[in-house]
């Protein structure tokens, strides 16, 4: 069996070394160290940083593929999210009209062999509260229906779903859910403080999206986002892109939840790395111009966040350190979902998924289960970089 050794700067979850080795064999981490290790091919990335590959969580689609719309297109999705530094993700669907779910779930496929490596489904919805749906359409909007969820999780690998926990039955969803190992997230929800509290610990573990499509944080009433920061264990997502939370919100976050308990998100949909224009979210026509992508009503529908601008953006606006940031972006999701024995980190027996970051913290190369998959300075590795990198 033949072994790669990447030798750079290696961005620890506690520190960056000046110069280390991550081995790779198998298509797996065999070492990581200080010293120069040998192996049958080695790649020195100079100044450039050596960094586990992200996990992004929330993912409607991206580079002109919708998880829903374009469910055959999935491998294109997962190729493309490559050039992003993403290389493990949750496909995610938003509310759609519970008869619609069988089929479409059957039709997904969650097999990426050259690609971002697909990790499970996210449900957003159908389950939420209809005053905060955001851009999902209030007819696919749907009261908490027990069996119905049993049926979407027993049809796919289901890893985390979006609920509002404030809705009359949803403590059962909630049991249903987290007995099929599915993390429950608080979202697009109206609670009160005591209600999220009370759900977060009822088996809820997460919160999507922070501050976006939920209870304001008001200083008598703190809503969905006071109970996220003050509760001790609420593992939180968050759309790092200046627009949808602002900087100084998104340092609020950081200094009270910490890395550990905060992840990137990108919220991503299908004309995110595209250009100007009309773009699908499942059914819905949505016009992206000007970095943001809206209904004709002018809601918000989704992001164009890609996760290397989530990493530079959060290390700007919290001022956070570089192993921090990474951690954000690639181990606390990971370990969130129960993955961060081989996902998200650089160590011993993970998967040999590595983000090449030059010194200015763009993506050079990405390798999945330690194959070459994309290098920027060679054009193409499988995949070209679609946004003309």
């Amino acid at each position: 069996m033949t072994t790669l050794a990447l030798r750079g700067r290696v961005v620890t979850e506690k520190e960056v070394w000046d110069w280390g080795t991550v081995l790779v064999e198998g298509g797996k981490i065999s070492a990581v160290s200080r010293e120069q290790l040998d192996a049958d091919e080695t790649l020195d990335v100079g100044e450039g940083f050596l960094a586990p590959g992200f996990v992004d969580l929330q993912v409607n689609g991206a580079f002109g593929v919708d998880v829903v719309a374009h469910p055959d297109n999935l491998h294109e999705l997962s190729a493309k999210l490559l050039t992003t530094g993403v290389t493990s993700y949750l496909p995610t669907m938003v509310s759609l009209p519970l008869d619609r779910y069988p089929a479409l779930l059957s039709e997904i496929s969650l097999d990426a062999k050259t690609g971002a490596e697909p990790l499970g489904l996210h449900l957003e919805g159908p389950f939420i509260n209809p005053a905060k749906r955001g851009a999902h359409p209030e007819e696919n909007v749907s009261p908490p229906d027990a069996e119905a969820l049993r049926a979407m999780l027993a049809a796919a690998s289901v890893r985390m779903v979006t609920l509002a926990p404030e809705l009359p039955g949803a403590g059962e969803l909630v049991k249903v859910a987290t007995r099929r190992d599915a993390v429950v997230s608080v979202g697009h929800s109206d609670a009160t403080f005591e209600e999220t509290l009370e759900a977060l610990d009822s088996g809820v573990r997460s919160v999507t999206h922070l501050f976006n499509a939920m209870s304001p944080l008001h200083h008598r009433d703190p809503g969905v986002p006071g109970a996220a920061l003050t509760h001790p264990e609420a593992v939180c997502g968050i759309i790092a892109d200046g627009r949808h939370v602002h900087p100084g919100m998104v340092r609020l976050a950081y200094e009270k939840l910490g890395p550990d308990r905060l992840y990137l998100v990108t919220d991503a949909m299908s004309a995110a790395g595209m250009d100007a224009g009309d773009y699908a979210l499942v059914d819905r026509r949505v016009r992206m111009s000007d970095g943001v992508p809206r209904l004709e009503d002018g809601t918000i529908a989704g992001s164009v966040l890609l996760m290397d601008e989530a990493l530079r953006n959060t290390l700007a606006f919290t001022g956070c350190s570089l192993p921090e940031a990474v951690r954000m972006a690639a181990t606390t999701p990971a370990r969130l979902i129960g993955e961060d024995g081989r996902k998200g980190r650089l160590a011993l027996g993970c998967d040999a998924d590595v983000v090449a970051l030059s010194p200015d913290l763009t993506i050079e190369a990405i390798w999945s289960r330690g194959v070459l998959r994309y290098d920027q300075r060679l054009g193409a590795a499988g995949v070209t970089d679609p946004r003309g990198a």
